[in-house]
């Protein structure tokens, strides 16, 4: 049955988990909350609500175990980060694992920033840019070998303030529908190449975009190449429209509230904050 504008298929009788990437401001939470109101079975899994990572690896596990699917709203900000989610995927065989990039440049996410003040751990804009600068100096941008099955880019004049259903079907057919990484990946490597990150070290925007200001400079340089298959943006070139049924969702699992003020992601990392 094809999709209709509305609509989201997933590949018959598969579970998902959707990994959010990007940093503080990029528009990960907020994609995230209009894709848990408006499609339920996607369960989003956010730090900032549980308290710590470890609660959001029991949450995801949960949504998996329940038959639902799991969006990781975190930065995830380099491949140690983005392993975890794949491990948890992989408990639960023929799981697929997509990947969604918040290609929000640096300024931007800072503009976004000083005018937010609903934001449940982080309490001023200060603190906000501070942030920032910490993880824009760490952020290491997703390769085809780290494990994930599919990638879309999201530059910033492709996302909403406020997302409609059509806009979120059409976000979740991108990705579902996006070429395979498995084409691309060659020997395993230890630690993805750090050169091409889309931010330098010492929070420095690499690369613009010569329309829109968006900006590629994941794959710059020696950085990861994308995907066989994918545009220069990590975009869908249009093959391979997968039209099947949906599976049937059983109940979703609650969200557990633990305040996070003090919560950190990994041992020796930084706070882990949310968009």
């Amino acid at each position: 049955m094809s999709d209709i504008p509305e609509s989201f298929s997933p590949p018959s009788g598969k579970q998902v988990v959707l990994i959010l990437c990007g940093l503080i401001g990029s528009g990960k939470s907020t994609f995230a909350q209009a894709l848990e109101e408006t499609f339920p079975e996607f369960i989003r899994c956010n730090q900032d609500d549980l308290g710590d990572r470890r609660q959001v690896e029991n949450l995801a596990r949960a949504s998996l175990r329940n038959g639902s699917f799991a969006c990781i709203d975190r930065t995830n900000f380099d491949p140690s980060q983005r392993a975890h989610w794949i491990k948890i995927a992989r408990e639960i065989p023929g799981t697929l694992i997509w990947v969604i990039v918040f290609d929000t440049p640096k300024d931007i996410c800072a503009a976004r920033l000083r005018t937010r003040t609903e934001h449940p751990t982080i309490k001023n804009p200060e603190d906000a840019l501070s942030i920032l600068e910490r993880f824009s100096s760490q952020y290491r941008a997703p390769s085809a070998n780290e494990g994930y099955d599919r990638i879309i880019y999201l530059q910033p004049s492709e996302q909403e303030a406020s997302y409609s259903r059509s806009s979120l079907a059409a976000i979740l057919r991108r990705v579902r529908d996006a070429p395979s990484t498995a084409a691309s990946v060659g020997p395993a490597v230890s630690q993805p190449s750090t050169r091409g990150s889309p931010y330098s070290r010492g929070g420095g925007f690499r690369g613009t975009r010569g329309r829109g200001g968006g900006h590629h400079g994941a794959y710059r340089g020696a950085g990861s190449a994308p995907a066989r298959g994918m545009n220069r943006w990590g975009a869908f070139s249009g093959q391979g429209q997968i039209q099947n049924e949906p599976p049937t969702f059983n109940s979703q699992t609650q969200h557990e509230s633990v305040p996070e003020s003090q919560s950190v992601a990994d041992s020796g990392s930084p706070p882990e904050p949310n968009t």
